[in-house]
């Protein structure tokens, strides 16, 4: 729709912002009968949780980024050949390029020039003023070779910058189910959890056939991961030993009344009940967690989360904004926001170029927010491999445990259409700066690759934004991804903003 053909309408909602929580909420205030308008200022659907093209994650990450959400991105490009030659070279040798917070002028002035080259020499133009390594600038063919032969797949990957699975038995997948989305978007399953340490990679036994199977696991091991299985997972069972065990924590259960240490530790703390390694996770909520991802188990077949195809959170996240435009809502794309209080009267002002609306709440991504500081850090790297490292046509988590902190992975290939044939895509992240935890995603990502080798591996350190001074009661901020790795907290978010929009 025109923005004359919006000037001076009034709505009871407007949304700033198509990213999940976002779509969730416009969707549902729609379906509820309120007039909604959505505006992204970007002309993609996602927001943080996009998914894109290499030469488009390029674009987005010199032009469309937000410096305070995403304040550091560094690229770095396999250059090497041969196999043996590749498997040997570390993430720090290969050239990079940094797009800083300092950055801001130069890709203005890069997103102001009129460009009439093919995207992909339009990708390549947009990186030479950021390139920092030595290599970059004292051998450009071989780097500008190196993104050429990548880039020549480029429409084959689907690059997520926030990826995230849901659980089969997971708030996500009842609510696609509820409205109705769960009948057209596609999803794939998890097919494997993996435990990584620097001694290699164990594949998480989860069942007792898989226990019974595991070649790995000893005759005294596999006793004590059966009983943890029988009992943990079992409501009453589970109920009684908490009681006996008092107030404790999760792993102290474990370690106590189950006798579990090292591996077997790691694969039921980290890589089932997800325990962060400073979260504090009391016993009646660490077999409430394993008791949710055994229910998940066998509902949509033996896996216990679900990964969707081409980009999941990007495409969920665009279904929820198709359900609220079928409910009447109105969708405006690559037009700049600003939202006042209206003079004279309640509610707000929201102006769009020479265009201007009226609407009595106002929800927006914290992006939208001018007075906003960073709470949560995450550190987020996405590797692309010239080689499938966990097998060819499937999709698994993984957990590295180091000794200097744990890494959630998420390991994709064509399988979800994310990445062309014979190539994989690894995505890893910490709570954290990236200046403290760029080495501890270096050693996952090594751990976990076995001998596929990097062909480009994007650094970036994302930041949930806070409003810093009160808000009206008629605004409200949404959130960033967070680190978990289902997409359940997305909407327990959205519906208590939406609870409250609609009270």
């Amino acid at each position: 729709m025109a923005e004359q053909e919006l000037d001076g309408q009034s709505f009871d909602l407007v949304v700033l912002g198509t990213g999940l929580e976002e779509a969730i909420i416009a969707s549902e205030a729609a379906a509820a009968g309120k007039s909604v308008l959505h505006i992204d200022r970007n002309p993609y659907y996602g927001g943080a949780y996009a998914s894109f093209t290499l030469t488009a994650l390029i674009e987005w990450a010199v032009c469309h980024r937000d410096y305070r959400q995403v304040p550091v991105v560094e690229l770095l490009v396999g250059t090497k050949t041969g196999r043996e030659e590749e498997s040997q070279q570390q993430l720090t040798d290969q050239p990079t390029f940094v797009i800083g917070k300092n950055s801001r002028e130069t890709a203005a002035s890069i997103l102001a020039k009129q460009t009439t080259g093919s995207r992909v020499s339009e990708a390549l133009d947009r990186l030479v003023p950021f390139a920092t390594n030595s290599i970059c600038i004292d051998e450009p063919d071989t780097t500008t070779k190196a993104l050429l032969e990548l880039l020549k797949n480029d429409r084959n990957y689907q690059i997520e910058l926030a990826p995230k699975v849901a659980m089969c038995r997971g708030q996500m997948i009842d609510l696609l189910i509820d409205s109705g989305i769960g009948e057209y978007v596609q999803f794939r399953g998890v097919e494997h959890n993996y435990l990584v340490r620097d001694k290699g990679v164990e594949r998480v036994p989860e069942s007792k056939e898989d226990i019974f199977a595991s070649t790995t696991l000893s005759l005294i091991e596999k006793r004590k991961m059966m009983r943890v299985i029988t009992t943990v997972a079992d409501q009453e069972q589970s109920k009684s030993v908490v009681g006996q065990a008092g107030d404790v924590q999760f792993e102290q259960l474990l370690r106590d009344r189950f006798k579990l240490d090292g591996k077997l530790l790691d694969a039921v703390l980290r890589c089932v009940a997800r325990v962060g390694l400073n979260e504090s996770v009391d016993a009646a909520e660490g077999c409430r967690r394993v008791q949710r991802y055994v229910a998940s188990m066998g509902r949509y077949g033996r896996m216990a989360y679900l990964c969707g195809l081409y980009g999941g959170g990007s495409e969920i996240a665009q279904s929820f904004c198709r359900l609220c435009a079928v409910a009447g809502g109105t969708y405006v794309l690559g037009q700049d926001v600003s939202v006042e209080p209206a003079s004279g009267s309640a509610g707000f002002t929201v102006s769009m170029g020479m265009g201007s609306i009226k609407a009595s709440k106002v929800v927006m991504d914290s992006t939208y927010a001018s007075n906003v500081a960073p709470v949560c850090v995450l550190s987020r790297a996405i590797c692309i491999l010239d080689a499938p490292a966990l097998g060819e046509d499937t999709t698994a988590l993984a957990t590295y445990v180091g000794n200097s902190g744990i890494v959630s992975m998420l390991y994709v290939t064509q399988a979800t259409m994310a990445a062309p044939k014979e190539k994989s895509i690894l995505y890893a992240w910490v709570e954290g700066q990236l200046s403290e935890n760029k080495e501890l995603l270096c050693s996952a990502i090594s751990a976990t690759r076995g001998t596929a080798s990097p062909l480009m591996t994007l650094f970036m350190e994302t930041h949930s934004l806070e409003a810093c001074s009160p808000m009206s009661d008629d605004i409200k901020l949404t959130n960033a991804p967070n680190a978990a790795v289902d997409l359940d907290s997305a909407v327990v978010a959205a519906h208590s903003v939406t609870k409250l929009i609609l009270d």
